[in-house]
Order: structure tokens, then sequence, then C-alpha cells
């Protein structure tokens, strides 16, 4: 019976692999058509093969690629259009994903914190990401609203902070442990685990317990939705109070 199951679980990793490698060259050959002849149809081509490669990966075993498809999928879903360097970005995406794909996919004495670091960072309007690359400063936004995530990411970048984003506690749970983020920014609202609950779930862990985390609310401090919060745990609120308290925050975490 054993030696069934592993015989399943590798068939299904030669199967992925194959599968990932279609999808990989189909890529190749769009960001070839698109150096030649830009269309907005590249991009959205892209996009569809990248979360196409993001589901086939969740019933895998393989984190490396799986990190690596969230970073790239994080990336051509904030990407407006595609020019010569986010053309470049991508190919470097691919070229990681290819790698992985011709040898060991799985994390085996790899630090994959320092493994996701290494991989562009998204591009912000006026900032250099040189700079976001040599500050090397990560947060891990959990914001199911792409808009909000949005602004977030805008506001980090422009204090030199690299961020990736999830739409989800249970995802963000994994990413934190694998990435170790240098600070967490939360939601209060997520899915079937609100801001809080992931909040003192990271708090509990010993692996990301050492991790600053901070929870975006409409609420006020005192707002009693909010006291089972850690007492480490920092507040932003949204509207006016927005800019100060994370500014506070990253003060507070002492990100610089």
């Amino acid at each position: 019976m054993t030696k069934n199951v592993v015989d399943l679980d590798d068939q299904m990793l030669s199967d992925f692999r194959d599968e990932a490698q279609d999808i990989i060259n189909s890529i190749d050959v769009i960001l070839q058509n698109a150096r030649s002849k830009g269309e907005p149809g590249h991009l959205t081509a892209i996009q569809r093969e990248v979360f196409n490669l993001r589901y086939k990966g969740k019933s895998v075993a393989a984190p490396l690629i799986n990190l690596t498809s969230h970073r790239l999928a994080d990336y051509v879903t904030s990407c407006k259009e595609l020019n010569a360097a986010s053309i470049e970005d991508i190919q470097a995406f691919v070229d990681k994903i290819e790698n992985l794909l011709e040898g060991d996919m799985t994390a085996d004495g790899r630090d994959t914190a320092e493994f996701v670091r290494e991989l562009p960072s998204k591009r912000a309007p006026d900032i250099d990401p040189n700079w976001l690359a040599k500050a090397n400063v990560e947060a891990l936004l959990v914001i199911p609203q792409r808009s909000m995530a949005t602004i977030l990411e805008r506001e980090l970048a422009a204090c030199g902070y690299r961020s990736s984003v999830t739409q989800t506690s249970f995802e963000a749970i994994e990413l934190a442990v694998r990435t170790r983020p240098d600070f967490i920014i939360v939601a209060k609202t997520i899915d079937e685990l609100t801001g809080i609950d992931l909040a003192n779930a990271l708090q509990a862990m010993p692996k990301t317990r050492g991790i600053p985390t901070a929870v975006l609310t409409s609420d006020a401090p005192n707002h009693p939705s909010l006291q089972d919060l850690p007492c480490r745990t920092a507040i932003i609120r949204k509207g006016n109070a927005f800019g100060e308290d994370l500014a506070e925050a990253l003060a507070r975490f002492n990100i610089t």
C-alpha cells in the first residue's frame, strides 16, 4: 500500500513537471512575440498561463515552484503593460522555474526566504526596482481587496520596501513560514479566519512569532472587536490616519 502511494505521488509530480514545462514553453513563446510586436493580449495570455501554473502546483509537493509562481502571479497581476523591463523580469521568473523543473523542486536544504528575495521586485511608478532590491526589506500583505493592497504597496515602495500579496489567510501562514518577511500587514476581515485570528496564529508559532504584525482596519484602536489582538500587534487605521499609523507602525517595528 505504501509503495503504491509513493508511486502515485511520483507519477503526479512527473505529470506536473511535464504540464508545467508546457506552460513555461507557452509563456516563452508569448514573451518572444511581445518583444517583436507588443500587444495588450500578450499580458492577458501570460496572466492566464501563470494562474494555470499556480492552480496545478497546488496539487503536488513542489514548494519552490509554488513560491516562484506565487511571486510571478503577484507580479503579472500588478503589471500594467509589457514593456522591455517587465518582459525581462518575467523572463527571469520563467528561467528560474525552468531551472527548478530540470532539477530539485523541493525546498530540501534551501533557504526559501533568501530564495524568494532573489526574484525580481514588482515595479512601482517612479520607483527604481534596484533601490527596492538594495533595501532588501520584505512585507507580506494579507489583503483580499486588490485596490487596497495596491495603495499599501505604493506606500511601502515609496519607503524602499518590497511586498508580496495574498488574499487568503491559509496561504498567508505558509508564506510567513517559508518566506520569513520582515513584517506582515493583515486586513481585519479576510476569509474564514479574521486578521485577529491570523495575528494570534502567527504569534503562537515559534517560526513566526518574531515577525512584527499589523492589522489594517476601519475601527478605532479601542474597538471591542480588536481586544483579542496580541499586545505586540500594531493597528493601522484606514482613512485620514492611514499614513500616520503606517509610519508609527514601521517605527515601532524598527523597520528601516
